[in-house]
């Protein structure tokens, strides 16, 4: 009987308090509670909609961007809820626009997919990094993002959550293997982006410019010769049964094409509670690119394995072969410092910068060189 008295009392006591907190807050409406409460009050349960762009089964949805989401919902206690689309909205080329325009609150995609408008953030793109490792490049490409690149703009309309890159890059052919540089002449060469497709052609084979899914048509169909591509690209999109031979570029290390952002549109960003959009943005950014690229880690490992099972034959190059093809990379890092003087940045400082954040990361979780 007791402890039921003092538990009413100890409600009535609370009651009581919040009355006279209640009280004081409508005498004077300016005070500090009555404000935050104020502004918490405009801002509702939000839900996210993202273009589903890889299939469900696709280790980017399962492994990267559903437990993102699901972090999402927990951090901000479920007042933000991501979700995906039932169908895709609009085709993979389009991703960054619809973000960008408001048909949906968030878009993730390829840099590559958008030529010409990512050039800046496509500073991953640099040959010869000196290492192999995704999650090197992704950290370095983050930060380097964050300190030098965003204040030009490229993603203008939207908020950038996060930008990461895949596994590198190697040389995949059908019935050619690639041992001398002379043997590249005359090949159709899908081309991961603009710069690749500028490489390509400096080598002496035929850029050919297709989305992911084109490639296995075109390989299927004898339309294309070859693709540079990493190992989960091969994998994922059943390319074994059309290719024969890798020639690891870059002294084995291969090139990073192209990159991966995550974005808001800036109106749903600014719908989001300041505090809730802080959670975010605290899983986002550099978490993301390492979980991101650890998953990448992982699924090169799987793919590189279903490469030796499928009898691909791995092809040494010759030293005239990397010597040439670092002379004909050279251009990527002299275009790249050319346009960012253009647009105010100090190019060549920028992109030393960013390599030496590559090498210091890539020494730091000891992956340096190709792994």
């Amino acid at each position: 009987m007791r402890r039921f008295a003092a538990t009413v009392a100890a409600l009535l006591h609370l009651a009581t308090g919040a009355a006279l907190a209640a009280g004081a807050d409508d005498r004077h409406p300016g005070s500090p509670m009555r404000a935050q409460a104020a502004e918490r009050a405009t801002f509702h349960q939000q839900v996210l909609l993202i273009n589903q762009v890889a299939p469900r089964t696709h280790f980017y949805h399962s492994e990267i961007l559903e437990p993102w989401a699901r972090d999402v919902a927990k951090v901000t206690g479920g007042r933000v809820q991501v979700r995906f689309s039932t169908a895709p909205l609009g085709s993979y080329r389009r991703n960054f626009d619809m973000a960008w325009s408001g048909l949906v609150d968030l878009a993730g995609g390829n840099q590559s997919s958008n030529p010409g408008r990512f050039r800046l953030t496509m500073i991953n793109e640099s040959p010869y990094l000196g290492t192999s490792d995704p999650e090197s490049i992704s950290v370095a490409l983050w930060r380097t993002h964050v300190r030098h690149l965003a204040p030009a703009g490229e993603f203008e309309g939207t908020t950038v959550l996060a930008l990461h890159v895949s596994s590198l890059q190697q040389l995949y052919t059908t019935e050619k293997p690639v041992r001398e540089m002379a043997d590249l002449t005359g090949l159709k060469i899908a081309a991961p982006s603009e710069l690749g497709a500028a490489l390509i052609e400096r080598l002496g084979a035929i850029p050919v410019l297709l989305t992911a899914p084109e490639i296995h048509d075109g390989l299927s169909r004898g339309i294309i010769d070859g693709v540079s591509m990493g190992p989960t690209g091969t994998s994922r999109l059943h390319l074994y049964p059309f290719l024969k031979y890798e020639t690891p570029v870059a002294d084995g290390a291969g090139l990073s094409w192209g990159g991966f952002y995550l974005v808001a549109n800036n109106a749903s960003w600014q719908r989001i509670d300041p505090a809730d959009r802080q959670q975010i943005l605290d899983i986002s950014g550099e978490a993301f690119a390492r979980r991101a690229a650890r998953v990448f880690i992982e699924r090169t490992r799987d793919a590189d394995l279903e490469l030796k099972r499928a009898g691909i034959v791995r092809i040494t190059p010759s030293e005239d072969f990397e010597r040439s093809f670092r002379a004909a990379a050279a251009f990527i890092d002299e275009h790249w410092v050319e346009h960012a003087d253009a647009n105010g940045i100090d190019g060549a400082a920028v992109l030393a910068s960013f390599r030496q954040a590559v090498r210091r990361e890539a020494t730091r979780l000891g992956r340096l060189g190709a792994h």
